[in-house]
């Protein structure tokens, strides 16, 4: 299997609030705003002198949260979790500990002014992390069969909705992890996406590259008879293309006396005064194109004892 790299993108934008006079009295503890299932945004609640921003916006509990101050250089961050400090984390970032729905203020100070910012953690979408689709099989014309991997932050369960683009057009049957080979011809332009989905929010859908169907080798269904008993060894080569293309049939080593027939793939070898022995076959079968499959095995003639060939009993 193929392991497809993926690459996901979060874009971050944040807008800065107002700040309170420096004539005004102690600071006042803001309560922590409520965020709504699934909402998409989660406003910041600010005090202080100095001008704080949490970002990315909307915070979730998937990355870091980062503090953004105005003003001078700051000499101390102080961070809680639903009221709890979070002992030993006095940088810029938050990274650990985050869970949707946790209330998230930072205190910052520069050593003559403060300021505070509160956040509400909103719902995380689920990410992608790894995909991979056993795309040797389109050279075969075989089923292709998708598979992701997710992450949810939050712990959620992931739904994975597919979707199949053949020659950019859908259809019901085209939304599975499944591409039946019955599904696309030699030429079809072939693409497929996956969203995933905690039930709340989508994440950032998966978007694969664009396969061009290709002409697909023939495949050779029989196998050679194990043992006979005759005065003649017959095989009947089966075989099938996946395009539908009339197929060839050629033996390129053999045995002296035994023949194929080039458009059935009947072989056939007159044992008559052959000597007992193991012989060495190949057997190729191609279409128009020049695309081809092979078949290579021995066989062993006995002696005068043997069952194999009884014809050689002399």
């Amino acid at each position: 299997m193929r392991l497809i790299p993926i690459c996901l993108a979060t874009l971050v934008a944040f807008t800065l609030a107002g700040c309170g006079d420096s004539d005004k009295g102690p600071e006042q503890q803001a309560p922590a705003p409520q965020a709504a299932a699934g909402s998409a945004s989660v406003p910041q609640t600010t005090t202080g002198q100095l001008l704080v921003n949490i970002i990315p916006d909307p915070p979730t509990a998937d990355g870091c949260l980062k503090a953004l101050v105005s003003g001078n250089a700051v000499t101390s961050y102080l961070w809680e979790i639903n009221g709890t400090v979070v002992e030993g984390q006095t940088s810029q970032q938050l990274c650990e500990g985050l869970r949707s729905g946790d209330a998230v203020r930072v205190t910052v100070n520069d050593g003559k002014h403060s300021g505070s910012v509160s956040v509400v953690l909103a719902n995380a979408p689920p990410r992608i992390t790894a995909v991979s689709v056993n795309d040797e099989g389109i050279a075969r014309h075989a089923d292709l069969v998708v598979k992701a991997e997710t992450i949810d932050i939050d712990g959620d369960y992931v739904e994975l909705q597919y979707q199949w683009y053949v020659n950019e057009e859908t259809s019901p049957a085209l939304s599975s992890n499944t591409l039946a080979a019955n599904q696309y011809v030699r030429g079809d332009k072939i693409r497929f996406s996956i969203t995933p989905s905690d039930g709340r929010s989508e994440g950032v859908p998966y978007q694969s590259a664009t396969l061009v169907v290709p002409n697909a080798s023939p495949q050779i269904l029989s196998q050679p008879p194990e043992q006979f008993a005759a005065y003649e060894y017959t095989y009947q080569v089966k075989a099938m293309d996946p395009d539908g293309d009339t197929l060839t049939y050629t033996l390129e080593k053999g045995p002296a006396g035994m023949t194929i027939d080039q458009a059935t793939g009947l072989v056939t070898w007159p044992l008559t005064g052959v000597k007992p022995g193991v012989y060495e076959l190949r057997i190729v079968v191609s279409d128009p194109s020049g695309v081809f499959a092979f078949q290579e095995y021995s066989m062993t003639l006995g002696t005068a004892s043997s069952a194999v060939a009884p014809e050689a009993k002399q």
